[in-house]
């Protein structure tokens, strides 16, 4: 009886141990898509009558916090602002509020083309970009 109980005991446990690993590695969906927003990311828009170019480098880090460095360029010349924040997603959505600027955070919908990019457009109006992974040491200065 004491040998047919030892096998049984270790396939139990091997049985046990694979459905726990298993767990561990799938993890929450949304901790797995949230991952890959975290980083240094760029982007550009240009306004629809062409005035406006706005050129950014945004970093999100895991805490749910970043700092977004823009340059506005129009006819009057360039103009360098930035904004720190926080932002967050829930569903298929994406939200990020800068406090200091802002009462309601800017919502977007999105769509990971593939890890280094990302389209947004915004739920309230025609807005629509893409931030790119920024994938090479950059000297940026985040005001």
């Amino acid at each position: 009886m004491g040998k047919l109980r030892t096998p049984l005991f270790v396939l139990i446990c091997g049985v046990l141990l694979q459905a726990g690993c298993g767990a561990y590695h799938t993890g929450d969906p949304l901790d797995n898509v949230r991952r890959v927003f975290v980083g240094t990311w760029e982007g550009e828009h240009v306004d629809d009558e062409g005035n406006l170019l706005r050129t950014w480098i945004q970093r999100r880090f895991e805490d749910g916090t970043y700092a977004t460095s823009f340059v506005h360029c129009t006819e009057k010349g360039i103009r360098r602002s930035g904004q720190r924040g926080k932002w967050w997603i829930d569903g298929n959505r994406f939200y990020e509020i800068a406090p200091s600027v802002m009462e309601e955070p800017d919502v977007y919908e999105f769509e990971i083309l593939n890890n280094n990019e990302i389209r947004f457009k915004s739920t309230v109006t025609d807005y629509e970009f893409i931030d790119r992974r920024v994938l090479g040491p950059h000297d940026v200065t985040f005001i």
